[in-house]
């Protein structure tokens, strides 16, 4: 064995190790992501997912090649490791893996926009800081639950 020094890079994960932090993100993967579905040229969006968002089967909807709509939530799925922000929208549009429709490859491309705009984003962790403070997107639709 050897000592190759501090963790930089791991499976397409950038790790900045520094003395009072360490920070975790993706920023290439996610425009390999956008370019491998031709969404690299696409509006972003500011949220994961519209506000008040109902999915359901789409029984009367066309439907979409499952192949391709599977390897959309897979790409999304390995980028929550370091975007727990887009956890549950992913997690709501796995749902309908089985037969997609035409909807829900709307609502894949909107987490995408939504991934154009925040390609730097990522997970950073402090030492002794005295306020501890926590930021995140939260889905607070009570009402529907």
């Amino acid at each position: 064995m050897s000592d190759l020094g501090l963790l930089s890079y791991y499976l397409g994960i950038k790790v900045d190790q520094k003395k009072d932090s360490i920070e975790v993100k993706q920023e290439v993967y996610p425009k390999k992501v956008l370019k491998q579905f031709v969404m690299e040229d696409c509006n972003s969006s500011k949220y994961p997912m519209e506000a008040k968002l109902h999915l359901e089967k789409d029984v009367e909807g066309s439907l979409v090649d499952p192949k391709e709509y599977r390897r959309i939530i897979r790409c999304l799925r390995y980028l929550t490791h370091t975007r727990p922000n887009i956890s549950y929208v992913v997690g709501i549009v796995g749902r309908y893996m089985e037969k997609s429709t035409t909807l829900h490859q709307q609502e894949v491309k909107h987490i995408l926009r939504y991934v154009k705009g925040t390609t730097s984003y990522g997970i950073q962790l402090r030492r002794e800081q005295e306020v501890e403070e926590l930021v995140c997107f939260i889905d607070s639709n009570l009402t529907s639950d």
